[in-house]
């Protein structure tokens, strides 16, 4: 039995987006762009693989839920994209802040896929301020192959 397992080499263009997600996790965060708009803030998230999925759980409290307008999650090729808004949930007060550390607005994750995985079976939900998404693996397809003399023998040569 030969089993034909399909992977993938590391995209440069991907390794350096992984990059600038690690080096922008480990910078303060940037309250504005340069044009006047608000940037999209990371939220904090979790990505582990089981037998037989990859498993990514993302903390955003504060949505409605996964059925409103408020979050995306699309599978685009090997990378899984969560694009959302967290709303504030009182803009027109007026507040002094003594700390600050719960972002609003835009927020997006995007996240390599390791393995192929059948999108048509993925699962989102969320509970309790988690978003729970799971990408079940594709299954392996197992090829035999025939040799030259295995083939003569089942027209009777010898």
């Amino acid at each position: 039995m030969i089993v034909i397992r399909r992977h993938r080499p590391r995209d440069p263009e991907r390794m350096q987006q992984e990059m600038e997600v690690v080096f922008r996790a480990l910078m303060p965060a940037q309250p504005a762009v340069s044009n006047g708009q608000h940037a999209l803030w990371r939220p904090s998230l979790e990505v582990y693989e089981t037998d037989d999925a990859l498993v990514v759980r993302v903390e955003i409290a504060g949505l409605d839920g996964i059925d409103g307008a408020q979050l995306s999650v699309v599978v685009d090729g090997d990378r899984l994209v969560v694009r959302g808004e967290r709303p504030d949930p009182s803009p027109a007060d007026r507040r002094s802040y003594h700390e600050a550390r719960i972002p609003y607005g835009a927020f997006g994750a995007d996240i390599y896929i390791p393995f192929p995985v059948d999108a048509d079976r993925t699962e989102a939900e969320y509970h309790n301020g988690f978003l729970r998404i799971v990408l079940p693996r594709t299954v392996a397809r197992t090829v035999y192959s025939r040799r030259p003399e295995e083939a003569g023998r089942g027209q009777g040569a010898r």
